[in-house]
């Protein structure tokens, strides 16, 4: 199954109860510079079987531009390889919730962000089978 390269409307986790939930009880995954907070979906009516949102706290960077540039590279970096989970879901008709939470301090190059989601997407793929 091949996937779409886009992120969607139905794959965007925008619910801020949803996501108030999800940071509270959702199951956890870290991995420098990137933490996952993730949980099974009871949405029948989910279109996608990955919700997906992303979060960049103000206390790492005060400036909203910059807020919007790490979010903007981890939504990029969760877009080129969301194969790596949609696949294993698809297979197995699972839906879940995503919340990407960035951890570090200082700006991350693109490519160590990209190399961060996929172990972090590999790991999560490895405790949902």
């Amino acid at each position: 199954m091949s996937t779409k390269q886009t992120l969607s409307k139905d794959e965007r986790l925008k619910s801020s109860l949803g996501i108030e939930d999800l940071l509270k009880n959702g199951h956890t995954e870290s991995g420098f510079p990137l933490k996952i907070f993730w949980s099974y979906s009871g949405d029948s009516r989910q279109k996608s079987p990955v919700r997906v949102a992303v979060l960049v706290p103000r206390r790492k960077f005060k400036r909203a531009v910059d807020r919007n540039l790490m979010k903007r590279r981890i939504r990029e970096a969760y877009r080129l390889n969301k194969n790596l989970i949609y696949e294993p879901l698809a297979e197995r008709n699972l839906n879940i919730s995503l919340i990407i939470l960035f951890l570090s301090d200082e700006f991350i190059s693109f490519e160590r962000l990209e190399s961060g989601m996929q172990v972090l997407l590999l790991r999560l793929v490895k405790k949902l089978s």
